[in-house]
């Protein structure tokens, strides 16, 4: 993600599901200013807690409209897997185009399809699923939902943004690699969507 977003200097950026802050922390010391919202008020507070001084970290869900962001006030937005948790798109990419300025970026990652297909019964159909995760040792449940790849594309589409890029990450496997990493290397696990806004605010 981080490569694929590139030079972000003297950029107002909006990090829409920032966790913990990572991206917020790794963007800000070349970015003009960075608005960090997430659901989870325990994740505002990490991010707050990094004092950052061109970062300002507000609880948000990015199923609502987001308040307190003016029409064409951003630069770029990244979303790093978090829209795979929302059940719909049509609000938040709405959105993500009313903040933008004309000719702004986004770039998303989220759960590549051929990750969930497996899970669910019809591959074509938005559906919410619950997969168990191995994380820190022990078994967590988590909730998403799967998406088929039009369904991944079309929002963006239809809220005027012109695609530019679709990358399948995968890593590049050292000689020590474990067979976790040997899956990673092998399937396509995620999703990055890199677009600019099509068309002027005058024009929606």
């Amino acid at each position: 993600m981080l490569a694929r977003i590139g030079d972000v200097s003297g950029l107002r950026i909006l990090d829409a599901g920032s966790a913990a802050g990572f991206y917020a922390a790794a963007l800000s010391p070349h970015a003009k200013s960075i608005v960090a919202v997430d659901a989870s008020e325990a994740m505002i507070d990490l991010v707050a807690q990094k004092q950052l001084p061109n970062v300002a970290a507000r609880v948000h869900d990015l199923a609502e409209p987001i308040p307190r962001l003016e029409d064409a006030s951003v630069d770029l937005v990244v979303s790093s897997l978090t829209l795979h948790y929302l059940p719909s798109w049509e609000t938040v990419m709405r959105e993500f185009a009313r903040v933008l300025v004309p000719g702004g970026r986004i770039v998303v990652s989220t759960h590549h399809p051929a990750m969930t297909y497996a899970l669910i019964d019809n591959y074509f159909a938005t559906q919410r699923v619950t997969d168990t995760w191995a994380i820190k040792g022990g078994d967590t449940e988590v909730t998403f939902y799967h998406r088929s790849l039009e369904s991944i594309v079309s929002p963006f589409v239809e809220a005027g943004f012109r695609i530019t890029r679709i990358v399948e990450p995968h890593l590049e496997l050292r000689a020590d690699a474990t067979e976790a990493e040997r899956r990673l290397a092998t399937r396509p696990w995620f999703l990055i969507v890199d677009a600019v806004t099509a068309r002027s605010h005058s024009s929606t």
